[in-house]
């Protein structure tokens, strides 16, 4: 029996599961979901992510990995001393102090909503959802925690369903006929023609 969509639990499975290198399709085989919930719950998944609890978890892992090997190193096993030096390093810079979050991408992120000419009052659930993983991104840059990178492509499909990249706009210029209009006139009624289309099309 399908769960709900919203189910946190199934959400971190398919998460794990997407990190391990499974496709939608054999996820949504394997919990018996469409593949379409699937991608939705990877990106629930997603969009709970919080870097303070990344790092905690990490460094239990590394405590864990530490305490299994102690004995060792203190008898003298040399390969052992080698990996609680190591562990030691990687748990240090995992717990170091976190830099300032100056927001960049926040920041960056508002200013092309604020000047997209192409959203309209229904697209503030996609806006929301930009800002949610321009934060998780600037935070865990300011952490250190490059794993957060994987969100990028995520913010880079919410900037295109914005038109708010060159490639996207050019793609929707040239899926629409050319507007009798001049200057920027012309151009903003192109990308509301591909606007209208979508939205009929998805109707």
């Amino acid at each position: 029996m399908t769960r709900p969509k919203g189910d946190p639990t199934l959400a971190r499975q398919v998460l794990g599961m997407r990190r391990a290198g499974a496709q939608f399709d054999a996820i949504a085989d394997r919990l018996k979901i469409t593949p379409r919930a699937a991608k939705v719950l990877f990106e629930q998944a997603l969009a709970a992510f919080d870097p303070a609890v990344s790092v905690a978890l990490e460094a239990d892992r590394l405590d864990r990995l530490h305490t299994a090997v102690w004995q060792q190193a203190v008898g003298g096993d040399l390969a052992a001393i080698d990996r609680v030096l190591r562990i030691s390093e990687r748990r240090d810079k995992v717990i170091a102090p976190t830099a300032n979050n100056d927001h960049a991408l926040r920041k960056a992120f508002d200013e092309s909503a604020a000047t997209c000419d192409q959203l309209r009052p229904g697209d503030v659930a996609l806006v929301a959802a930009g800002r949610r993983i321009a934060d998780q991104i600037d935070a865990a840059v300011a952490a250190g925690d490059g794993k957060a990178l994987y969100l990028v492509p995520h913010m880079m499909t919410v900037l295109r369903e914005m038109l708010a990249t060159p490639a996207a706009r050019a793609a929707a210029e040239a899926k629409v006929p050319v507007v009798e209009s001049k200057g920027d006139e012309g151009r903003l009624a192109r990308l509301r023609a591909v606007h209208t289309s979508r939205d009929t099309r998805s109707g």
